[in-house]
């Protein structure tokens, strides 16, 4: 199947009626700020894959009502990272190994081409080395949301100048849900280190102008992390 066809498909199953995702945190309303503090909360780890969210106790520890809480929540169900059941209700996304896999199978099947093509379209390196600083600097921090925004930086520098405004659209609609997965895997089986090697080779191809070599790095990127996949949440 062509790549074109392929995003056809994905756009129409997985990308209808959810919110565009951002790199950066959006700043606005009290809703919107309050978004901004679950998913701090979320992709730090502090609220794990499948704990529950409650209005009431979210409102006590950020000290406001429940009506901007009840608002941020449905913001975040647009992001994957949180699901609602009328008979659960409404919880941080669970992450096991089959959805962590088919995310990371959708990211094989697009990004390195994407990242191909942004670096024979020709890579903006005074924006691009600034991403790779700040991923630099937080390998070695404890800040955990942080190193999660880092590195969605350093993926999204690499992708976004692809051409093709509808691949970008799709891989940033994966970017929480695979923060999420990597949160988790990361929690429980470690790994940021090899990947933050794996980061600086894709880095000194990228800046070099190696569009293949960088594309096969990110391949093999990603497989690995498949493999991390398999070793924290077990085989499908």
């Amino acid at each position: 199947m062509k790549v074109q066809s392929i995003l056809c498909v994905v756009y129409d199953t997985m990308v209808q009626n959810r919110l565009e995702a951002s790199v950066q945190p959006r700043f606005g309303s009290r809703g919107d700020l309050i978004a901004n503090e679950i998913k701090r909360a979320i992709l730090s780890g502090r609220y794990e894959a499948g704990s529950p969210l409650t209005e009431k106790a979210i409102a006590d520890e950020l000290g406001t009502s429940k009506t901007p809480v009840r608002d941020a929540l449905k913001a975040l169900s647009g992001t994957g990272l949180v699901t609602s059941s009328s008979h659960r209700g409404t919880s941080v996304r669970a992450v096991d190994a089959s959805m962590a896999l088919a995310v990371c199978d959708l990211r094989l099947l697009l990004e390195p081409e994407a990242v191909r093509r942004t670096i024979l379209r020709g890579l903006d390196a005074a924006t691009f080395r600034p991403v790779v600083a700040r991923m630099v600097a937080a390998e070695d921090g404890q800040d955990v949301y942080e190193r999660s925004l880092a590195n969605r930086a350093f993926h999204r520098r690499l992708y976004a100048g692809c051409g093709n405004p509808a691949l970008v659209k799709v891989l940033d609609d994966l970017t929480d849900v695979n923060a999420l997965i990597s949160v988790t895997v990361w929690e429980r089986v470690g790994g940021f280190t090899g990947e933050a090697v794996e980061h600086r080779k894709m880095a000194k191809d990228a800046l070099a102008g190696r569009a293949k070599s960088a594309a096969d790095r990110l391949r093999q990127h990603i497989e690995v992390f498949q493999q991390r996949v398999v070793d924290a949440l077990g085989p499908t």
